[in-house]
């Protein structure tokens, strides 16, 4: 019998969390995964937040469509924990639906909807409107996992990033397992996670001659990896798309069966 994914997470937020409170660390886990597409709630704290709904049986579909997401971040930039599969997208404070005009969702919901809705040759479609994106970004099933579950805040040092997945590297691979049918990840964590994935797929490779390569690729998998700065950078916006555009188009280019 297939596993409920949401059911698995929890499951492995738990056991983070209690090997967090034996070595004496924060005991505050921010849940990550599957994006929720259930029902929209505006609290009366005045920001928006999302319901479970039907996000399993539209992430079995894009899988097998070959279009199935997974975003890997470092952690969560806030002072408390929540579960960002709520992530909305949208601006708080406002009853009324707007796109936000942050910089970290601009870029996401962007790289989002561009990935998911290239075609069968690779090619992404081109900048898209806010509106479109933010749709696309509310809509799709997509997951997003954070290699580090303990709040942070807007830095943090690689090696303690490193040292985070180090310590609860068998827990964050149970997790990228639950997502198997992914066939793109995109890694902003400094290819923090191309090394993880590396893990569960020894053939993860290196896509061209860069040395710091936009893509990667595991036959095995049969997925790809766009390597990327995180969202919220200073700088990105049109032009890296683009460029992102350009590079996952050379790849399928050149391996034209994986977009199929």
């Amino acid at each position: 019998m297939k596993k409920n994914i949401h059911d698995e997470e929890e499951r492995i937020f738990g056991a983070y969390q209690a090997r967090l409170q034996q070595k004496g660390l924060s005991d505050e886990v921010s849940a990550d995964g599957l994006h929720y597409l259930g029902r929209f709630e505006y609290s009366g704290s005045c920001t928006w937040g999302r319901q479970c709904g039907d996000e399993e049986a539209k992430w079995d579909a894009v899988c097998a469509k070959k279009r199935g997401l997974v975003v890997l971040t470092k952690d969560l930039n806030d002072e408390e924990a929540w579960d960002i599969r709520e992530e909305h997208g949208r601006k708080n404070g406002n009853a009324v639906p707007e796109p936000s005009t942050a910089p970290f969702y601009r870029n996401l919901r962007a790289w989002v909807y561009g990935l998911v809705s290239m075609n069968e040759q690779g090619v992404m479609p081109t900048w898209p409107d806010a509106r479109v994106a933010q749709a696309h970004f509310e809509e799709a099933a997509w997951v997003r996992v954070n290699l580090k579950k303990v709040p942070g805040g807007s830095t943090l040092a690689t090696k303690v990033l490193q040292d985070y997945i180090g310590e609860f590297k068998d827990l964050l691979s149970e997790q990228l397992a639950l997502y198997a049918g992914a066939s793109i990840y995109v890694d902003c964590a400094n290819r923090e996670g191309v090394a993880l994935l590396r893990e569960l797929y020894a053939d993860v490779r290196a896509f061209g001659t860069d040395a710091d390569p936009w893509i990667y690729y595991s036959e095995k998998g049969r997925f790809i990896v766009v390597n990327t700065y995180h969202p919220s950078y200073v700088g990105l916006g049109q032009a890296h798309y683009d460029n992102m555009r350009e590079a996952v188009a050379d790849f399928f280019k050149a391996h034209p069966h994986f977009g199929k």
